[in-house]
């Protein structure tokens, strides 16, 4: 018998394959039940509603992320390691082989969200969180911060086919923001060559 963990892991992967079939509106419980290929009852005993499902999956999205930022070293604890993350974990899909389901996901969860504030609390917790890391990331006041929103706009570009920037335009812009972060990364603290010491590096609710 599947254990609840392995049905509700299924449930969510259904559930997406939907929202990048069909989008998010069409997007039911009897829908996911249907694609999951179990009853409505055991979509309901994980999500009661179509907004627990659609929220589980924002957050599984979210810790997606947070998996990249790990594998990039956010939490070293070094200065600028959590925006240097962040920004590999942007530009990285388009020097390694990417994966055009997730794309497509992402993109329908946003522009589905748009229009339902609620559903995207959860998504908008995680971002405040990340900025929060940003800011402690031991760079240059605003520095890290224009990286990141640099960073968004790549991601959300991507995402939803907004004149997305690549090959050689998309290198030479990861290349500057780069400089950006390793440059802020060596400078020093009152101008006393003390290099400058990141405080908190990773900003995690639980990642996930």
């Amino acid at each position: 018998m599947p254990r609840v963990s392995d049905t509700r892991a299924r449930i969510l992967r259904a559930a997406e394959d939907v929202v990048v079939r069909d989008g998010v509106s069409h997007l039911t419980l009897e829908a996911a039940a249907s694609e999951a290929n179990v009853s409505k009852g055991g979509v309901l005993y994980h999500f009661p509603t179509r907004a627990a499902l659609v929220s589980a999956m924002v957050q599984r999205f979210a810790e997606s992320f947070d998996a990249d930022l790990e594998r990039y070293g956010a939490g070293s604890g070094q200065p600028g390691a959590f925006t240097r993350a962040y920004l590999e974990s942007t530009v990285a899909p388009t020097v390694e082989p990417d994966d055009p389901r997730e794309r497509r996901l992402g993109g329908a969860l946003l522009a589905g969200l748009a229009s339902d504030p609620e559903l995207l609390a959860p998504l908008r917790e995680r971002f405040d969180a990340w900025q929060a890391a940003v800011e402690r990331d031991g760079l240059a006041p605003g520095r890290a911060t224009l990286v990141r929103l640099a960073a968004d706009g790549l991601w959300l570009a991507d995402l939803l086919g907004l004149a997305p920037v690549e090959g050689v335009e998309r290198e030479k812009v990861a290349a500057a923001l780069r400089a950006l972060v390793t440059t802020g990364a060596t400078e020093t603290a009152g101008g006393r060559g003390r290099p400058v010491r990141a405080r908190g590096a990773t900003a995690r609710r639980g990642r996930g």
